[in-house]
């Protein structure tokens, strides 16, 4: 782990604590997500995203990427904290503030356009409590000022024809070890490490890793052996279109991959295969999980 890397998690530790709390208000969350933005700033964090994910793998878990990405987004659009109160500290909902980023994002084509009298629209909607209007006024700018993907409508269903049976192999493990975990069925956990053999394990985990996002591609490593062995049919089946996928040098279908099975579905399936290796490290993801309820 780098020095940089140990401030950045010193500095904002305390501050995550704050946002994660349960009874932690709106408000509340978004003066802490500004001040964690200040902090890396200040820390001189540039790549927001791949520190998010430095961050998370160390942290295992208890500080995410997703906030570090939007701490860091929200004191880009906002230098002053005030004037970030000032225009969304009534919102209902986090969640209103990530339907919005596409379109007050000032690395955005359409922020350049959107009108000022739009802003403070969208603005008040989010405070509302009619979601209904607020959804239809994000989907409306996002269709006026339509730039790349920006207010299209992905077909998800036909990568889902084509990948079928990857996203039912991909829930069926994932399920299979959550309850693992999370009943702490050791014996189950034994007889799963008597069907996949421990390199595989390993060559997996990194794979998973590898397919969160397409900077991250970087990280994959060609470990041995080049077809699974395993007994366990979802595991092998997933091992082996891993390997052929990641063995390409377009993005194309890691990206509709990507579509269908989110960063953190794969991180979290990666970090679940590496923790049934022993009770110690079951225990100590069952503990991380019960950290992160309501993020």
């Amino acid at each position: 782990m780098t020095t940089n890397l140990n401030a950045v998690i010193k500095e904002i530790a305390y501050l995550n604590n704050v946002y994660r709390s349960a009874g932690a208000q709106v408000k509340t969350k978004l003066e802490t997500l500004w001040e964690i933005g200040d902090c890396l700033f200040k820390l001189g964090v540039s790549k927001p995203h791949s520190m998010g994910w430095e961050i998370q793998r160390e942290t295992k878990g208890l500080i995410k990427r997703p906030t570090i990405f939007r701490a860091h987004k929200i004191k880009q659009i906002w230098a002053k904290k005030d004037e970030m109160i000032k225009d969304i500290g009534s919102l209902k909902s986090i969640s209103s503030l990530s339907e919005m980023l596409p379109l007050i994002d000032p690395n955005q084509e359409v922020r350049k356009k959107i009108l000022h009298k739009e802003l403070e629209q969208l603005y008040k909607y989010a405070s509302s409590n009619n979601k209904k209007n607020f959804k239809n006024y994000v989907s409306f700018l996002k269709n006026k000022y339509s730039h790349g993907r920006l207010g299209q409508q992905l077909d998800r269903a036909k990568y889902l024809k084509n990948y079928d049976e990857v996203i039912k192999d991909f829930k069926k493990l994932q399920g299979e070890l959550l309850k693992m975990v999370k009943e702490n069925k050791s014996d189950e956990r034994e007889r799963f490490k008597k069907q996949v053999p421990i390199d595989e394990i390993r060559s997996f985990s990194n794979m998973c890793l590898s397919l969160t996002t397409k900077n991250n591609f970087k990280l994959y490593k060609n470990i041995p052996p080049p077809q699974s062995s395993a007994t366990n049919k979802a595991f092998q089946s997933l091992f082996n279109f891993f390997k052929i996928l990641l063995s390409k040098k377009s993005d194309i279908e890691r990206a509709r991959i990507r579509r269908l099975i989110s960063a953190e579905a794969f991180a979290q399936l990666s970090d679940m295969i590496t923790s049934i290796q022993s009770e110690e490290s079951a225990e100590d993801y069952k503990k991380r999980q019960q950290l992160s309820i309501g993020i």
